[in-house]
């Protein structure tokens, strides 16, 4: 057992809640490891403390107050308000996706309404830049290309 799992179940070994197996397992860790000898020792000490703390209690109409309080504090109950946003994020989303798409579409056809975006599309093509140095990217990606057709 590793000291990161045996300092999981201290708390329970002090408190007799581990089943036989992890008892055991504990126990032969314990044995061997003094750092986790020492953590369960002061869990031990601790424990022990709460045990000499003075105990009160509560006023008689304490319990009655405080159920007064809760029954009388505004009941939120179910809402559908938190979908219903989320819902309207993710239409806003498609909305502006949407509105992004169509202005692009006439944007196109209103600078070449003739060639109903061809020339634009061409303008945007990497085939026509020129003067690329013979090292680049770009020629490349030109000879890929060229070597397709």
């Amino acid at each position: 057992m590793r000291c990161s799992k045996a300092g999981k179940y201290l708390s329970s070994y002090i408190d007799h809640e581990l089943d036989a197996q992890k008892v055991v397992l504990l126990e032969s860790h314990l044995a061997q490891c003094e750092l986790c000898s020492e953590e369960l020792e002061q869990l031990r000490q601790l424990k022990g403390l709460f045990k000499h703390v003075q105990s009160f209690s509560a006023p008689a109409s304490f319990r009655s107050k405080v159920t007064t309080q809760l029954e009388n504090l505004p009941s939120k109950g179910f809402s559908l308000f938190p979908a219903f946003i989320r819902i309207a994020e993710a239409g806003a989303f498609v909305l502006a996706i949407a509105a992004g798409i169509m202005s692009g579409g006439m944007l196109i056809n209103a600078i070449a309404p003739q060639h109903k975006g061809e020339q634009v599309m061409a303008a945007l093509s990497l085939e026509t830049f020129e003067a690329l140095p013979p090292d680049s990217l770009g020629r490349a990606y030109l000879a890929v290309m060229e070597g397709r057709r």
